[in-house]
């Protein structure tokens, strides 16, 4: 697992971040939008289940359409 994502999403704290985005910026150019569809997906999946995401309030939220956010409890 790549500790960049979890840090890039933790950095971007309450701001909802695009598949593509979280791509680039963690992977740069090693990313191939058009053969790696659903990479970045995979990834969270395995972040996931590293941090115990299982429960109903999971930390890791998908943004349906969109990309991924993680929230401040509030």
């Amino acid at each position: 697992m790549r500790l960049d994502l979890l840090e890039f999403l933790l950095y971007n704290k309450n701001r909802v971040l695009s598949r593509l985005s979280i791509a680039e910026h963690v992977w740069g150019d090693n990313f191939d939008m058009f053969s790696m569809t659903n990479f970045v997906d995979v990834h969270i999946k395995n972040l996931r289940k590293k941090l115990g995401d299982e429960n109903d309030k999971k930390i890791v939220q998908t943004v349906r359409g969109v990309g991924y956010i993680i929230k401040d409890e509030a």
